[in-house]
């Protein structure tokens, strides 16, 4: 382990160098002299950061644009300048500044009022074509608020669904689909901690409250070096800080949800809290109802609930500290008590059945400026998944108990984080990140006890306790380097660690990814990164559900791996309204897991030789994405088509040959508007379509052969002539929303929402059952879940 750590600090520090000695500016003694304007922007209420705000030099006809960390620099010709500082949401700053190149300067901005909110004046709009960074988009949180609401949640999983080459796993799940990838390929970061299953209600709504977001930044392609652990994409969702100078908040109200928001200082000016908590209350009408309807339920019980809470201490300008707690927990509890009387005496039987599981992610981080060119982070992060169900089953004899069997499974994840990152600036041409990270792991795959009693003896007694442990570390540095006026690259190298059961999987992961602007401002990009991924998703259907199981790369099987190439073009247009972009990639990954044909999913999680039910092979995605955003004006949103194609191949699995995989789907488009009608009326909506996935679907039916000793009447053996072999039916819904505003004398914004989801009621298919064969044909029948649902819900900013 010290051998290992060395290396990668050892590792670090020679990249470091490196970088840093062709990163120094160069003069010739003819060239002027060069001043930097570097600077810091906050918001004056709460002290947080501003990210892509726009910093000119008005009279130097320059700009820049803050950073994740809110810095920005500006490279001029004199030590002063007219300073103009503009951000939606907030009134424009226009100052005068004298400043030196170690000077870091804190510029502070004063949220608009509400009124003026209406029309805002945007003075700079960041061009897509000007960026290194490709694959990577942005949505303001605003815009994800003001989409069509799912029961009355806005929901920022379904929002990203909308996004080119990303689906849905099915039907109104919130599950993420990125470039042919899995959900569990996605990396989900708050704050820069992953939470693993960030999903309620078995998928129908995310655990990620838009209440409690800043930021939300999606990369599917060109992921910096920063980023490691996950092959399809990183979600980085950062949370808000709470306000400093004064105390208000946001409730809602819905039809089977509400939440509550406040926020506020603890120390006027110094420290500030933020508190936020959702649950749903749809299972106290529905129990009564279902309990009247069925006299044998006697105790129902399904909700959700989440909190999030987040404390920030400014000890100085340089200096402050955040520390968040993230908690999202699911509960399903069933209790039924069925009594049969008969001549001579009674029996009764109960059953209990209980689900649930639940995520804790906590982060503690320190953040401190050295100078004008380096500032750092060091943080201390806790996650949790724990996923566990309960199944009881106890006969009742004329009062005496003669049978009780029991049957409890857990599976989960507990990570430990210590991790540093820097940011360094030796001038404008370069913007260099680097840090290090170790994890500590606990995986538990398939713990479970099951016992059973008859009124005489102990039938089965049986725990099995399956905890993996494993170790992890990282080192990363990345330069953003303006190689000359027209080339951009960002550059860098994520290397990566990973021991388990006495055996280490090293691997060094380069990424780049550049721009080269051709006349007319028009952008070429392209890029070529490398992932490894060391956890991978046992799942036995298209869902991702609590159920499904998280396994570590063990001694046997491998860690999973991803090479992706992108090339594509880039340019504002309609005078900088409108971003466009078009992108092309190639993914190739390796060891990806499957189950082996014939394996049961239920075994795998009651037994403890899982990695015998798995097979490792070899993933295909490709295709093409057209994006359209407009960000600005009365009408906002996007336009996006994806055409794509995934396929696997597995040496045990359909006689070796590549097959179609469960998430291929051919064509994908999304429009999604928001349209501000009237000062205090908004209108929102989104239409997504995809085409048929592929799913398997037996041809023939053969009588089972009876076995002496076994069951008298065998099952039929179904024969499958290949994988995923049929499309059926493509999957298509509109959803609408219409939102009346409201700013009362007081201050305060009231708002009514009306939303209707698959507002022209789209029988989409969620799953399918085989009723018969015939000589040539198969007869199937499809179920759908999600009919047209309209929702009504009630907010109040107070």
């Amino acid at each position: 382990m010290i051998r290992q750590k060395t290396l990668f600090f050892c590792l670090l520090i020679l990249l470091s160098g490196v970088v840093t000695c062709f990163s120094q500016e160069r003069k010739t003694p003819d060239e002027k002299p060069v001043f930097l304007l570097k600077g810091k922007l906050t918001d004056v209420s709460n002290g947080a950061i501003l990210r892509d705000a726009t910093v000119s030099a008005v009279y130097e006809d320059k700009n820049a644009f803050s950073d994740a960390n809110g810095q920005f620099a500006l490279k001029l010709e004199h030590d002063t300048a007219t300073v103009r500082i503009s951000y939606i949401g907030f009134q424009p700053v226009d100052t005068f500044v004298r400043f030196d190149n170690s000077t870091l300067l804190y510029f502070s901005l004063k949220p608009a009022d509400a009124n003026s909110l209406q029309e805002v004046v945007v003075s700079g709009v960041q061009e897509i074509q000007k960026t290194s960074q490709m694959g990577r988009i942005s949505i303001p949180i605003a815009q994800i608020q003001s989409m069509p609401k799912f029961f009355g949640e806005a929901d920022v999983m379904k929002t990203l669904q909308t996004l080119p080459g990303v689906q849905q796993g099915s039907e109104g799940s919130t599950a993420l689909i990125v470039r042919g990838g899995t959900p569990d390929q996605n990396l989900i970061l708050i704050d820069g901690t992953q939470i693993y299953n960030p999903s309620h209600l078995l998928g129908v709504f995310s655990s990620i409250n838009t209440n409690f977001l800043q930021s939300v930044d999606m990369y599917k392609g060109a992921f910096p070096a920063r980023f490691g652990g996950k092959l399809s994409s990183v979600i980085d969702l950062k949370t808000k800080q709470g306000d400093m100078y004064k105390f208000h908040g946001n409730a809602s109200l819905g039809l089977i949800m509400s939440q509550l928001t406040l926020e506020g200082p603890i120390w006027k000016g110094k420290t500030s809290f933020i508190i936020s908590g959702r649950r749903t209350y749809h299972d106290l009408y529905a129990g009564p109802i279902i309990r009247s309807m069925e006299t044998d339920v006697k105790k129902l019980a399904f909700y959700f609930y989440d909190l999030n809470a987040k404390v920030h201490h400014r000890f100085s300008d340089r200096d402050y500290l955040d520390l968040s707690l993230n908690i999202g927990t699911d509960n399903f509890k069933v209790k039924t008590e069925t009594e049969d009387n008969y001549s001579g005496g009674s029996s009764v039987s109960k059953m209990n059945t209980g689900i649930y599981w639940n995520n804790i992610v906590s982060n503690l981080k320190f953040h401190h400026d050295f100078s004008s060119r380096l500032s750092g982070d060091a943080a201390l992060s806790l996650t949790r998944y724990k996923f566990s169900t309960n199944i009881g089953n106890q006969e009742i004899e004329n009062g005496l108990t003669n049978y009780n069997y029991n049957l409890g499974l857990q599976s989960g994840i507990l990570d430990y984080t210590a991790r540093m990152d820097f940011d360094y600036a030796p001038n404008t041409n370069h913007a260099i990140k680097f840090g290090m990270s170790g994890t500590y792991h606990t995986y538990n795959p398939t713990s479970h006890f099951e016992k059973q009693q008859n009124d005489t003896a102990t039938i089965i007694d049986n725990v099995v306790d399956s905890k993996i442990f494993a170790s992890e570390l990282d080192a990363y540095i990345e330069d953003d380097w303006q190689i000359s006026d027209k080339l951009k690259a960002n550059i860098g190298l994520h290397a990566n660690a990973f021991m388990v059961q006495d055996k280490m999987y090293p691997s060094l992961q380069p990424r780049i990814s550049a721009r080269y602007l051709l006349p007319n401002d028009i952008a070429i990009k392209a890029s070529f990164v490398r992932m490894n991924q060391n956890i991978h998703l046992l799942s036995s259907n298209s869902l991702s559900l609590p159920t499904d199981l998280w396994v570590p790369a063990t001694k046997t099987i491998l860690p999973e791996k991803a090479n992706q190439i992108s090339l594509g073009i880039a340019k504002n247009i309609f005078k900088n309204k409108i971003e466009f972009s078009l992108e092309g990639y190639y993914k190739q990954m390796d060891n990806v897991v499957e189950y082996k044909e014939g394996s049961s999913y239920l075994n795998a999680i009651t037994e403890s030789n899982w990695e015998d039910k798995i097979t490792s092979g070899k993933g295909y995605s490709y295709g093409a994405e057209l994006f359209l955003q407009k960000k600005t004006g009365r009408l906002t949103g996007w336009f996006s088509y994806t055409l794509a194609w995934s396929n696997r191949k597995f040496d045990e699995i359909n006689a070796g040959k590549m097959f179609p995989y469960k998430y291929d789907r051919r064509h994908t488009i999304n429009l999604v508007g928001i349209y501000k009608l009237k000062k205090n009326i908004e209108l929102s909506g989104a239409f997504t379509f995809q085409s048929a996935a592929p799913f398997s679907i037996p041809t023939t039916s053969f009588e089972g052969i009876y076995q002496p000793g076994y069951n008298p009447y065998p099952p039929n053996v179904q024969y499958y002539p290949q994988r995923n072999n049929i499309r059926i039916q493509a999957n298509h819904r509109l959803d609408i929303g219409i939102s009346f505003i409201k700013e009362k004398k007081n201050g305060n914004v009231r708002t009514w929402n009306i939303s209707v989801y698959n507002a022209y009621n789209r029988r989409n298919l969620f799953f399918y059952d085989i009723d018969n064969y015939t000589k040539s044909t198969v007869e199937i029948s499809g179920y759908s879940i999600l009919p047209i649902l309209p929702s009504i819900s009630y907010n109040l900013k107070f």
